[in-house]
């Protein structure tokens, strides 16, 4: 992302980049309807996650990459594709940072932020969009990740960031696990 003076790089925790691998192997899932894909990214989210609690959160990231893909609102046909990086990297995209800030800030009912994050995505925030990203939201809290709206809301110039007390800055790890 850039700002008016610096670019700032988003690092992923290891258990968000899990998260964010789903949404990023999405893509390929639809092309190649290849389930295999997806079935070693839930063996993959087992490590820090039980097995049932990886097998909701693949069907949450799916329900909602699928939703999202619906509400497109860009004119050309077919859409043109998200930025998303390779599954593994720990390195977030504008676009994968939107998507982690909208499950955020659906999940706090931060309806503001939710609408920014939607626009980065040219994506119309109905109410099924708002619902399925709320409940990835508390999955992803039920399984331990905390993603909160204030680590994304500065990335995306929806608000100012909150007073940090000393941080030094640089880079910013952007989900909390």
């Amino acid at each position: 992302m850039t700002t008016d003076t610096s670019t700032i790089a988003v690092l992923l925790s290891p258990k968000t980049t899990l998260v964010v691998d789903i949404f990023r192997s999405l893509g390929d899932f639809e092309a190649a309807y290849d389930v295999g894909a997806i079935d070693v990214l839930e063996y993959r989210l087992t490590s820090a996650t039980d097995g049932q609690t990886a097998r909701a959160v693949v069907s949450d990231a799916l329900l909602l990459g699928f939703a999202l893909r619906n509400q497109r609102t860009a004119a050309p046909t077919p859409q043109p594709a998200w930025a998303m990086n390779t599954i593994g990297s720990r390195r977030a995209s504008p676009d994968e940072c939107a998507v982690l800030g909208l499950v955020a800030a659906s999940k706090a009912g931060e309806s503001a932020l939710a609408s920014v994050c939607a626009r980065r995505l040219a994506v119309a925030l109905d109410k099924t969009v708002s619902s399925l990203a709320r409940d990835m939201g508390l999955r992803l809290e039920g399984a331990g990740m905390r993603i909160e709206s204030r680590d994304w809301a500065p990335l995306l110039d929806a608000r100012p960031a909150p007073p940090s007390g000393g941080e030094t800055g640089g880079h910013r790890s952007a989900a909390r696990s």
